[in-house]
């Protein structure tokens, strides 16, 4: 499947382009090691993907591909952007509509994207493909809240904990207004091409 993902989606990577890449996605790195396989030569920028830091991983895989790369702050997306000429994100899953699940941070830097005009592309295996229509972000099925471990003081009223790690959580939802197109073992599609995938795959 991802070899197939990287087929579909390496002609868009092309020489002396700057890519934005968040957190750490092996689709993506099978598509970035197919792109240097034929030569490309382009630069990316990796989030820092807090809080697991995953983007530290990404970077050090590019690096042992010699790909020149720069880890950034998750707050320095909208900083950077205007140097950017395409984003790259994984998923964790594609819904009904087109949108994504994934890695708590993509739904902001797709907000930053469209904003300054940068084209956003996701890559999904098609077995991520799910029957789900989230409508805001509370309607995801996963939400984590283990990801800070703050210690209440002695003689404190407030539960600091649940307050904290309330809004704490590992995935996020991108509507699929702000995705340019998706790359899938099925070929390159827009959002709206994912539903119609989606009653194949549950007519069958």
């Amino acid at each position: 499947c991802r070899d197939n993902v990287a087929e579909f989606g390496s002609p868009f990577v092309r020489d002396d382009q700057t890519i934005l890449i968040h957190s750490y996605s092996r689709v993506i790195m099978g598509l970035l090691r197919r792109a240097v396989k034929q030569n490309k030569r382009f630069r990316v920028y990796i989030t820092e993907s807090r809080p697991d830091q995953s983007g530290l991983r990404a970077a050090a895989e590019l690096q042992e591909l010699g790909i020149p790369c720069e880890v950034v702050l998750d707050a320095a997306i909208g900083y950077i952007m205007e140097k950017v000429d395409m984003v790259l994100v994984g998923a964790e899953g594609v819904v009904e509509s087109g949108g994504l699940i994934n890695k708590i941070g993509t739904y902001q830097i797709a907000i930053i994207a469209k904003t300054a005009k940068k084209p956003f592309y996701a890559l999904a295996e098609s077995f991520k493909f799910v029957r789900l229509y989230p409508l805001s972000q509370y309607d995801l099925p996963t939400y984590r809240s283990d990801l800070l471990s703050f210690k209440e003081k002695p003689g404190t009223t407030i539960d600091w904990q649940t307050e904290l790690l309330r809004n704490n959580p590992m995935l996020d939802y991108t509507p699929p207004e702000y995705i340019t197109l998706l790359f899938t073992d099925l070929g390159v599609m827009t959002p709206s091409g994912v539903s119609d995938e989606l009653i194949k795959f549950y007519l069958d």
